[in-house]
């Protein structure tokens, strides 16, 4: 490229204040100001309420001001998977003590363990809600049974993700997610009160 071009944009970009990517400056950097600092934390209990609370914020931001819902609209998908997939993840580990990892992605593995769990674990709900929870994680694992739909167009097979759907209603999904983690985090709060007081 011509220098006198090259240069062109240069000024152009400060002009317009357009960030540059500078060789040597860090990605993640401890910071300064406190108020930009977020402390990282070895918990899967709370990367489940940053997930669900990331995504509850972006349906906001999406049925607040239009135009925002059909960019939105993967990554609300992606985050509210990772919630019930950590959330799941959590309960098991808090009550059996064991690695997590062997259940990699799959929803309908962690449920059947942590169904029986949930069951005796909490008075904050019934065997009704509990099939409610069921049939929307199930319903989940259904449309993105390997956590792939929210990232990409195709899977590792080359089909296409959101199979069969068309358009997705934010604020219902929302609102049905914030049902659901009533009943997990009220069982993983229960648990996790019972073991403090061993």
């Amino acid at each position: 490229m011509d220098e006198k071009i090259k240069k062109k944009i240069r000024e152009l970009r400060e002009q317009h204040k357009i960030p540059t990517a500078e060789k040597g400056v860090p990605l993640f950097h401890p910071g300064i100001d406190e108020s930009y600092i977020a402390n990282v934390y070895p918990s899967n209990d709370i990367r489940a309420l940053g997930f669900k609370s990331a995504a509850d914020k972006l349906a906001d931001i999406a049925l607040n001001e239009p135009g925002y819902a059909d960019f939105f609209v993967y990554s609300i998908v992606y985050l509210y998977r990772m919630y019930i997939e950590l959330r799941l993840k959590s309960i098991i580990e808090i009550t059996k003590q064991i690695p997590i990892i062997s259940y990699k992605h799959n929803l309908e593995k962690l449920w059947k363990d942590v169904k029986p769990i949930m069951k005796g674990s909490s008075q904050w709900f019934d065997d009704q809600e509990l099939e409610a929870v069921e049939e929307k994680i199930k319903e989940f694992y259904k449309i993105d049974p390997f956590s792939d739909a929210g990232r990409y167009a195709t899977n590792s097979k080359g089909d296409p993700t959101f199979k069969g759907i068309q358009t997705v209603d934010l604020e219902h999904l929302k609102q049905v997610m914030d049902s659901i983690s009533t009943a997990l985090d009220g069982s993983y709060t229960a648990i996790y009160e019972d073991r403090q007081g061993e």
